[in-house]
């Protein structure tokens, strides 16, 4: 049943008593806060309560402190034991403030005042244990308005007063007539508002998701409150959400219920910290489940708000007006200067003028941000809007966001790793005082000072910090892109960059001590078994170190390495590491691995290690792919000059080894093409051992899987050899439809490495075998695959029509 105006007065009037003030709020609203601040003009609380765990106490002197700048946010997180069978679990959340979040409007008065203020909130690790784990990694909010978004009142009520949705709602309901509204109006539509929302909710939802039990929480602190104020002493006032403030008149009213009793024996670590946080992540459209939309407009709402209340001039429309003339003026000159779209006057003009007619026609007072968002599209889009208007309605968006970071007072208890990541990366003049997307481009070979961004960077990625990606450049551990001289990364600085900081402070106070106490904790796991324990990986670790800086662990990681080394089994593995060091000697330039004096004796020993597993090898294990990439890196070390000093051989024995004895088609094709490639095979004895392999007895499939290994080491076979292409030319030729479908897979895998300039000179000279100047068009892109099956069908049907006719022989069937 839908509430009565008598039942949404007497709501009002049980929410501001004499003895105690239950202010409904909305997180971050600029009118909520407005609202508050001019009843705080009025009247002196006796104490100010503020929804929020109760452990964010300690914070409050440093976010109410005169160098506080908004947005920040209290990052907390908790860490709970294994119980049975389920896994350790941990939990993170973020409760941010703003200038107009009406939370912060309430601390700051109370200081200012002198007026004892507090959290009222069950802790977040209390609230995890109620609610149902439903952790994906991610931080989530402690400020979540998701009952509003669900219910179908509040969007029926958005339907039938022309809004998209419940936010454009709440705009034009509160913000837009913020300013020339009565405290009891604004209370008034505020508790029709979150009881609407509240009565679609039954109880078994709100006790599963931890309602309740916060609810009875905050109600015995407002009980301990009042029971501690003196006559006299003016109301307590406790500032909730709307959807909370609804509820506990009656709670407050009826018998005292007891306080809700969590136990925390299964919290292993538990912890909660001031840092910066971003207005981009402030916004609803970013995903932020209580943010209002827009921030950087809001906080310029606020701004104005506050500068005609102070000058004594009444904050109304015009406010809004010249707001969104001032936005719309950003939109444009952003559009001009940084994306080069000509956008003349008269249009900026038009806009406005668009934004201000459709306020008066969905009956508001001045523009709101859906308004002005409205004029960009008809006004600044010339084109399809999805299309065309891409790039404008995201900048638009981007500039009604904000990209503005807070900032920490100072003497906040920021834990000293985030204070000396602030520190180094301000020394190598990266960007982290706002959310805005950059891009580093370092020359690690030839500027020291790029290698320490480049070490900062690689770091944080190990410590888990999400601040910077690597998208080109030199893999140094996995032996990637070596050609590269420089290193290309992409960094944006978020709330979730100082989130991780916090965390990963139990390694260490500052950058490089916390980098070394996780690289040290990797190599203990490695070392136990806890992670995969061969050659390959150990050497990974051991670039790792170099790349990271980590030159002291260094004659550790050669330690283990060369144990490692001798105990693995495996070719491949063992070839890789093999490589893997090679490269590292290679790169001791930017590495400044120079004074690593037990390379060269790794690399002898790793090398001669693979040697002896390669000549005990009889097929291959899996596909044969990782021998073939491990025969391929023994190849390309001996060609280096880190090589040079190898015994090479050794190597080609074992070549010759496995092209004539090894199990593996496969195998020996590569094996053969390596020994083709390095000039120790003949163009005769290849063309003898092709010959062999494709006309000879052995099963189709190993034929081509033969071509496929020798086409992976030596593609230039393919128009070098033309014994080669003859011989697979009269082999595809003897097949029938069967055996081509069933060796199709093998053959496009043996051709698939090829380039397009490489596939055209193969097809030449297939042409040329047939006395054909070309072989046309290899691809068509005018007949679909489904046109294909259905010709393929009908040829097929003519072929039996004429076989069963006796036919035939016509067409060779």
């Amino acid at each position: 049943m839908l509430p009565t105006s008598d039942a949404v007065r007497a709501l009002g009037a049980r929410l501001f008593g004499p003895d105690l003030v239950l202010f409904p709020v909305r997180h971050h609203s600029p009118a909520c806060a407005w609202q508050l601040r001019r009843w705080l003009g009025t009247v002196r609380p006796s104490a100010v309560l503020v929804e929020g765990p109760r452990c964010f106490d300690s914070l409050i002197p440093m976010l109410v402190h005169p160098e506080a700048r908004m947005p920040l946010a209290v990052y907390t997180y908790a860490v709970f034991k294994p119980q049975g069978e389920r896994p350790a679990r941990r939990r993170a959340a973020y409760y941010p403030f703003c200038d107009h979040s009406p939370e912060l409007v309430a601390l700051r008065a109370a200081q200012e005042q002198g007026i004892p203020a507090r959290f009222i909130d069950l802790d977040h690790a209390e609230q995890c244990q109620i609610e149902p784990d439903e952790d994906d990694g991610e931080a989530q909010s402690l400020l979540d308005e998701r009952h509003f978004r669900r219910s179908r009142y509040l969007g029926a009520l958005a339907s039938r007063m022309g809004c998209r949705d419940h936010e454009e709602l709440w705009e034009h309901l509160f913000e837009a007539p913020a300013t020339a509204r009565t405290l009891q109006e604004h209370v008034l539509d505020m508790a029709a508002y979150c009881h609407l929302a509240r009565m679609e909710c039954s109880d078994d939802e709100l006790r599963a998701d931890s309602t309740l039990a916060r609810e009875d929480e905050m109600a015995w602190h407002i009980r301990q409150a009042l029971a501690r104020r003196e006559p006299g002493d003016g109301p307590v006032l406790a500032v909730v959400g709307g959807f909370h403030a609804v509820a506990l008149p009656g709670l407050l009213e009826g018998p005292g219920a007891q306080r809700p009793a969590i136990s925390r024996s299964t919290v292993s670590d538990e912890a909660a910290a001031l840092i910066r946080y971003g207005q981009d992540r402030l916004d609803r459209l970013n995903g932020y489940s209580a943010g209002m939309t827009s921030p950087a407009w809001q906080q310029q709402l606020w701004e104005r708000m506050l500068r005609h209340d102070k000058a004594g001039l009444q904050a109304g429309a015009r406010v809004r007006q010249e707001l969104a003339l001032t936005m719309l003026f950003d939109i444009a000159m952003e559009l001009r200067s940084r994306h080069g779209l000509p956008l003349p006057m008269p249009a900026l003009g038009a806009a406005y003028e668009q934004a201000l007619r459709l306020a008066a026609l969905r009956q508001r007072a001045a523009p709101v941000r859906d308004d002005v968002l409205d004029a960009v599209t008809s006004c600044f889009v010339k084109g399809d809007a999805d299309a065309d208007g891409a790039l404008v309605l995201a900048v638009a968006r981007r500039m009604l966001s904000g990209q503005a970071m807070g900032k920490v007072p100072p003497g906040a208890s920021t834990p000293p790793l985030v204070r000396d990541f602030e520190y180094r990366a301000r020394r190598q003049r990266l960007k982290i005082d706002d959310s805005e997307p950059r891009r580093a481009v370092l020359d690690i070979y030839r500027r020291p000072e790029h290698r320490i961004t480049s070490r900062l960077f690689h770091g944080l990625g190990l410590l888990g910090v999400p601040l910077a990606h690597r998208s080109a450049g030199p893999d140094f551990v996995n032996g990637l892109g070596l050609e590269r001289l420089q290193e290309h990364w992409d960094y944006t600085h978020s709330a979730a960059t100082e989130a991780a900081l916090v965390e990963a402070s139990v390694y260490g106070t500052t950058v490089p001590l916390a980098v070394a106490a996780r690289f040290g904790e990797r190599l203990e796991r490695f070392e136990s078994g806890a992670e995969p324990r061969h050659a390959k990986a150990a050497a990974a670790l051991l670039a790792q170190a170099c790349v990271l800086g980590l030159h002291d662990h260094v004659p550790k990681v050669c330690g283990t390495l060369a144990a490692v080394v001798a105990a693995d089994a495996q070719f491949q593995t063992v070839a890789a590491a093999a490589g893997s060091l090679g490269l590292l000697w290679e790169s001791r330039e930017p590495l400044e691995a120079r004074g690593v004096d037990e390379l060269p004796l790794l690399l002898k020993a790793a090398y001669e290690r693979a040697i002896y597993l390669g000549r005990g090898l009889r097929g291959a294990p899996g596909d044969g792919r990782e021998v073939v990439a491990g025969l391929s890196r023994l190849r390309e070390l001996l060609a280096s000059e880190s090589g040079s000093h190898l015994d090479g051989a050794l190597f080609w024995a074992l070549i010759y080894e496995l092209s004539t004895g090894n199990d593996s088609a496969f195998v020996r094709g590569a094996a053969a093409g390596l020994a083709y490639g390095a000039g120790r095979l003949s163009d005769s004895a290849l063309g003898t051992a092709v010959d062999g392999h494709l006309n000879g007895l052995i099963a189709p499939r190993d034929a081509v899987s033969f071509l496929r290994g020798l086409l992976q080491t030596a593609r230039e076979a393919a128009w070098q050899q033309p014994a080669l292409l003859s011989v697979l030319d009269r082999l595809l030729a003897s097949w029938d439809d069967a055996d081509f479908v069933a060796n199709l897979p093998e053959l496009r895998l043996a051709f698939a490495e090829m380039t397009p300039k490489e596939t055209d000179r193969i097809a030449q000279a297939v042409a040329g075998l047939h006395d054909e100047a070309s072989l046309g068009r290899l691809v068509r892109y005018d007949v679909s695959a489904e046109q294909v099956q259905a010709n393929l069908a009908t040829t097929q049907l003519l072929l039996d029509v004429l076989r069963a006719d006796g036919l035939g022989a016509w067409v060779g069937a």
